[in-house]
């Protein structure tokens, strides 16, 4: 289990970061220019115009509410048309900033559909490696769209994305290994994003009591051997303990945090905001092995028309 990315010029995929709003986390941008350095990939910014809420805005007797909820006005579709466009032209400014700085090849385009479907269609068009960002923070609950967002994007091998409390990019790569077999592999991920800004490597070891614990940390001082900027941690987490395993991954203070989407760190269901709330940067989560996963590279997946425009 890896999260390759497709270098630039191999057209197999990049690393892809979806804007669904107004605001997007600054962030979550900074991550994707992150990731997309690591790996030497292409940076494709996708700005989601929302089919939904153009067909809302048909209905005379539909309401847009302040994040405050104290105001309330008409939901106007030439008040949202020039607020999405402004937004994209916003964004692409940030982006083309970020990955000017960071010799990033980046192209920006707008797209007005339902997001998850933009997203399965984008990612068919040049696939199959590529790593998707998310551009808001997730909150509580969201375990279920990861899961339907790597069961159904057959095209992705990894999210990014972000709490709302993100702070940072820079600091040690945390990897959350709970399974040694993937040991190999996710460390290798967790060095190219490190060789970045020469951050260290942390390899929290996740089980469910100290007996396994001290195996998997044998184990994995035969991997590491000599590697002068990796460390090693312990975390006894039971299944069910969201709040324990937030809070050691926050005392830690890394740059990002690597997981696989579906075990103790992160599951595939239940409460996710112990994590959303603690977590103070970028969360990777790489697609575990079995049905959904990527095609090999050898295949050649078809390139369905879109409409879309570039911004």
């Amino acid at each position: 289990m890896i999260a390759h990315v497709a270098q630039s010029g191999e057209d197999r995929g990049r690393v892809l970061i979806q804007i669904r709003s107004r605001h997007p986390s600054a962030i979550a941008l900074e991550a994707a220019v992150h990731i997309a350095r690591a790996f030497g990939s292409d940076l494709e910014s996708l700005f989601v115009e929302d089919a939904q809420l153009f067909d809302c805005a048909a209905y005379g007797f539909v309401r847009e509410v302040s994040l405050s909820g104290r105001q309330t006005r008409p939901l106007s579709l030439d008040t949202m048309m020039r607020d999405l466009h402004l937004a994209a032209q916003g964004t692409r400014r940030q982006l083309e900033a970020l990955a000017r700085k960071a010799e990033v090849p980046l192209r920006c385009r707008v797209v007005r559909d339902e997001p998850l479907r933009a997203l399965t269609i984008a990612c068919a068009e040049l696939g199959p490696w590529n790593v998707v960002t998310l551009g808001e923070p997730f909150a509580g609950g969201n375990s279920l769209l990861f899961k339907q967002m790597l069961s159904e994007v057959s095209g992705t091998t990894g999210i990014v994305t972000v709490g709302p409390r993100a702070l940072r990019v820079s600091g040690p790569v945390i990897v959350a290994v709970e399974d040694m077999a993937e040991l190999s592999d996710m460390l290798r991920t967790a060095e190219r994003v490190a060789a970045v800004d020469g951050a260290e490597v942390v390899l929290l070891l996740v089980g469910p009591g100290e007996g396994d614990l001290e195996r998997m940390e044998g184990e994995t001082r035969l991997v590491v051997e000599d590697r002068e900027r990796v460390r090693i941690e312990l975390a006894a987490v039971a299944h069910g303990a969201d709040a324990h395993m937030a809070e050691t991954l926050r005392k830690l203070g890394g740059g990002m945090v690597i997981c696989r989407f579906g075990g103790l760190v992160v599951p595939d269901e239940g409460d996710l905001r112990p994590l959303a709330a603690a977590l103070e940067c970028p969360l990777f989560l790489v697609r575990p092995d079995g049905p959904g996963a990527p095609p090999p590279p050898s295949s050649s997946p078809g390139r369905p028309e879109v409409s879309k425009s570039d911004f």
